[in-house]
């Protein structure tokens, strides 16, 4: 009971927001780029699935693309939210060199920014951004690949059962626009 009221107040406040949007500036756009990150907990989990113990954890690179909308209340501030496609994933080294184990999950995330813009000169704008960004998963995988011979390599593994199918994180960005065209960094919490 207690979601469906929160449920139905974001809907109601996402209707207020939209309808005293609608009478103001509303653009569109696309957004396409790479993106670095981790999964946090990503060792102990993918050691429990891969059967192997793992010592060292970086981050990986991946895929992210989508678009907005942006509903301008004024010249300097605006309700932004996002639909993105996001190649979330880790690599892992394994003891005494074994190989390696690399995970990838897949989410479509829906961050709801505020924008704050100021301009720079004529022709560029300058913007920061903040807000809650909320995930569902939306497909897993796991390789593993050896360099010696006493692992079977390379093989897939399951991990979906240990990821959650949602996810929830403080989004930060910040960027350049020049006309059509902008240049964006995100920070994730």
């Amino acid at each position: 009971m207690r979601r469906a009221k929160w449920t139905a107040l974001v809907c109601a406040a996402c209707l207020t927001v939209a309808a005293s949007a609608a009478a103001q500036n509303v653009t569109a756009g696309v957004k396409a780029g790479f993106v670095l990150n981790s999964i946090p907990n990503a060792g102990q989990v993918i050691d429990q699935i891969s059967l192997y113990d793992s010592v060292d954890v970086s981050a990986k690179t991946g895929l992210i693309g989508g678009g907005f909308v942006q509903f301008a209340f004024n010249e300097s501030t605006s309700l932004q939210p996002e639909m993105m496609f996001v190649m979330k994933g880790v690599n892992l080294d394994l003891e005494e060199n074994l190989g390696n184990a690399s995970a990838g999950v897949n989410y479509l995330e829906f961050p709801i920014f505020l924008r704050f813009n100021r301009s720079l000169n004529d022709t560029v704008r300058g913007f920061v951004m903040a807000g809650p960004a909320f995930g569902v998963k939306v497909g897993t995988g796991g390789t593993l690949s050896a360099e010696q011979g006493s692992v079977e390599a390379p093989r897939d593994f399951d991990i979906d059962p240990a990821i959650a199918s949602r996810d929830f994180g403080l989004a930060f960005a910040g960027g350049l626009e020049w006309q059509k065209f902008l240049v964006e960094a995100r920070y994730v919490l």
